[in-house]
């Protein structure tokens, strides 16, 4: 037998198997590459939509392009990292759900749009950092938005020092993609599941499901009122204006003493601090629109001075409210305890909420245990003799050591409770009120409107909606309530799996070492085979 040509052979027989193995390889990753299909394997399928998903998708009557202008580096905090890590593997199950072809994701750059300027100039993006929903049909909603502020001024004393990760996570939260917060063992928040399958459902549906007819907020003038184009800190109305558009309702301002009858297009009304009385005509007006027309009403009262400037109770609306099961009195609310009341800036913490039978538009700030920063109050109760059918709830209350105190600009400062005069607390100082359906839940009748009332518009200026995240779910979650459209899906969050190791450096250098004994001996083991062949 010729060795050399036997050698010679086995070397033919290697390379041919390497050949074979190398076009295997090639072709399995063509025929992989062909084929349009994902595999989630990650505990409870946690990038898989939902049948109630799938089902709803099918509501879509025009494509939806969901645009991201975050860029993803190293720079950002690690919470909206993972967002767009989470999020990224979302939209990619929706781009390949049965709705393929009308989910489309961009990621677009504002500051360098060479590759995407057709997608920001057919929804004049301008802003960075946020994920936006929007149909070619020209609705648009935004449903995150990160404030990349660094901190702020640690030198500025009129602001308090927030971390970058802190501001972060605040924005996570109020976008709901994440719920069920808790602390961890480092003492930070930390989500438990990922709802991020809900709020991208429910914003393609607002903006690419059945057109709405009825889709402006309007903010009544003529009275005094706080302005949504008012930018002023503590009287403006912007911070509102943007919550609205965000949740794609159109802002614009109405003067009832002018109109016949409120546009068609009208989704919700909106009087905010008014200092002068509404007429007869004007009660009217509002009266139809929430009861004949699907209506909603959120009107923001603050304490009455003197009743010399304002001739009617509450400004005018006292029937209206005494029919929809509120009481609104003139009267001031006062709390003697300091860490809660300040008597000469009028700053006041709320947070006392019902125990039983709480509100949707509460619910999550009494189990996170949130407060809700206001002004100067007054009482919002429900009348104990409202209408039968109607569902009046009060949501948040001042704390039980307050009072209202009647006839307050003519008392002393601080004021004597007088058991004669004053109610004592705790004094509902925010309530809502809707019709009930037959199975006595809220708002399942779509012939009626709703209708909520606070008792400070300070509740919603643009100081307090941008510095406390009270206030901003507070009116986030009033504005769902009465769009009452996909507010809530049956669709199950997903829960995270997330694992933290605490050690030392000393501690990781052992662990380190340690976790290299086996591969090093094995390594050993195979030089010490190699040798002994070699001498054999």
């Amino acid at each position: 037998m010729d060795f050399k040509q036997a050698k010679r052979n086995r070397k033919y027989d290697t390379w041919l198997l390497v050949l074979l193995l190398l076009s295997l390889a090639v072709g399995l990753n063509f025929l992989v590459s062909r084929i349009d299909n994902q595999l989630d394997l990650t505990p409870g399928s946690k990038y898989t939509l939902s049948r109630e998903t799938l089902a709803l998708l099918n509501q879509m009557e025009s494509p939806v392009d969901v645009v991201i202008t975050i860029q993803d580096n190293n720079e950002l905090p690690k919470v909206i990292q993972k967002l767009l890590h989470d999020l990224g593997l979302l939209l990619e199950s929706f781009e390949k759900s049965a709705s393929a072809g009308k989910i489309r994701v961009h990621r677009v750059d504002v500051n360098s749009a060479k590759m995407s300027s057709e997608v920001i100039n057919r929804y004049k993006i301008t802003e960075a950092n946020l994920v936006m929903v929007a149909s070619p049909r020209g609705d648009k909603k935004v449903v995150f938005r990160h404030e990349d502020l660094k901190g702020v001024n640690p030198y500025d004393p009129t602001d308090t020092f927030r971390s970058e990760d802190s501001l972060a996570r605040e924005s996570l939260w109020e976008s709901g993609f994440y719920g069920e917060w808790a602390e961890s063992t480092n003492g930070v928040l930390e989500p438990k599941v990922f709802r991020g399958e809900e709020v991208i459902t429910r914003a393609i549906l607002e903006v690419a499901g059945k057109p709405q007819v009825k889709r402006v907020a309007y903010f009544t003038r003529g009275h005094g009122e706080s302005s949504p184009a008012d930018v002023n800190a503590e009287k403006g109305y912007s911070e509102l204006r943007r919550l609205l558009e965000d949740r794609n309702l159109k802002v614009s301002d109405i003067d009832l003493s002018v109109q016949e009858s409120i546009p068609k297009d009208a989704k919700m009304l909106i009087i905010a601090g008014p200092k002068a009385t509404f007429l007869d005509k004007e009660i009217a007006l509002i009266r139809n629109f929430i009861n004949q027309n699907d209506g909603n009403l959120l009107i923001a009262l603050d304490p009455t001075e003197s009743l010399s400037v304002v001739d009617r109770p509450a400004f005018g609306l006292r029937p209206l409210l005494k029919e929809w099961g509120l009481r609104c009195h003139d009267m001031l609310v006062y709390d003697p305890t300091k860490e809660n009341f300040d008597f000469f800036s009028g700053d006041y913490s709320l947070r006392t909420y019902s125990s039983k039978n709480l509100h949707p538009t509460v619910s999550m700030l009494a189990e996170q245990g949130y407060s809700v920063q206001a002004g100067r109050c007054r009482p919002v109760e429900v009348d104990p003799d409202h209408p039968v059918g109607l569902n009046p709830v009060s949501l948040i209350y001042s704390s039980s050591k307050s009072w209202a105190v009647s006839g307050w600009a003519n008392r002393k400062s601080p004021p004597d409770q007088n058991p004669l005069l004053d109610v004592q607390g705790p004094i509902p100082i925010a309530s809502v009120s809707s019709y009930q359906g037959e199975d006595g839940k809220p708002g399942n009748l779509m012939s009626k409107g709703r209708i909520a009332v606070v008792g400070c518009s300070k509740i919603f200026s643009n100081k307090r909606l941008k510095s406390n995240i009270g206030n901003q779910f507070l009116a986030q979650n009033i504005i769902y309530w009465m769009k009452n459209s996909y507010g809530m899906l049956e669709i199950p969050p997903k829960p995270l799996e997330t694992y933290t190791v605490s050690m030392t450096s000393e501690s990781f250098d052992e662990l380190l070492y340690s976790l290299s004994i086996v591969p090093g001996l094995i390594a050993l083991m195979g030089i010490f085979v190699g040798w002994l062949r070699k001498e054999l």
